[in-house]
C-alpha cells in the first residue's frame, strides 16, 4: 500500500478511489476524469493507471470486471466495501485539510489587505486579489460537491 511518503503514488491512489467512489469507471475513463479534475496539469498514461489498479485490486479496495464493449474485452472497476470505508476516511482527511487550507487563506487575504493598506494606501492590487479568490471558488466548489454527493461522514 503506497503512504503518503510517496506522494506520486498517494496522489494517483487518492485520485483513482475518488473518481471510484462516484461510480464504476473503465481505466481509460478513470485517466480521463483525472486530467479533467485536475485541469491538465496531472496526465496520467495507462503505464500509471493500471499498475495502481491492480494494486488496489490486490489490496481487496476494487474489484474488476471484464465486459464486452463494442467486441472489445474491457475491465471495469469498482470499489469494494473495504475501498469505500478506505476512501471514506482519506475524504474525511483531505476535506479536513482543506477547511484549514481555506482557514488560512481567509487569514492571508485579510493580513494582505490589512498590510496593503498602510503600504499603498488603502487597495489590494487586483492580481492578488483574483488569485485569492479564485483558489478559493475552487476549494468551495469542491467542498460543495463532498457535500451534495454525501460523502461527509458523521464523526
Amino acid at each position: 500500500m503506497a503512504s503518503r511518503s510517496d506522494p506520486m503514488r498517494y496522489r494517483m491512489r487518492f485520485l483513482i478511489l475518488t473518481i471510484l467512489a462516484i461510480g464504476p469507471s473503465h481505466g481509460y475513463d478513470i485517466a480521463k476524469r483525472i486530467q479533467e479534475v485536475t485541469a491538465d496539469t496531472i496526465k496520467p498514461s495507462p503505464g500509471s493507471i493500471y499498475p495502481v489498479l491492480h494494486e488496489l485490486a490486490r489490496e481487496g479496495l476494487v474489484e474488476e470486471e471484464t465486459t464486452i464493449v463494442r467486441g472489445r474485452a474491457r475491465k471495469i472497476y469498482r470499489l469494494t466495501r473495504k475501498g469505500m470505508e478506505y476512501i471514506a476516511r482519506e475524504l474525511d482527511l483531505f476535506t479536513e485539510i482543506i477547511n484549514r487550507i481555506l482557514a488560512i487563506i481567509t487569514e492571508a487575504r485579510r493580513s494582505l489587505q490589512e498590510r496593503l493598506q498602510g503600504e499603498i494606501g488603502g487597495c489590494v492590487p487586483p492580481r492578488i486579489l483574483e488569485g485569492l479568490e479564485k483558489l478559493r471558488e475552487s476549494l468551495d466548489a469542491y467542498i460543495r460537491a463532498i457535500r451534495e454527493e454525501g460523502q461527509i461522514c458523521e464523526d
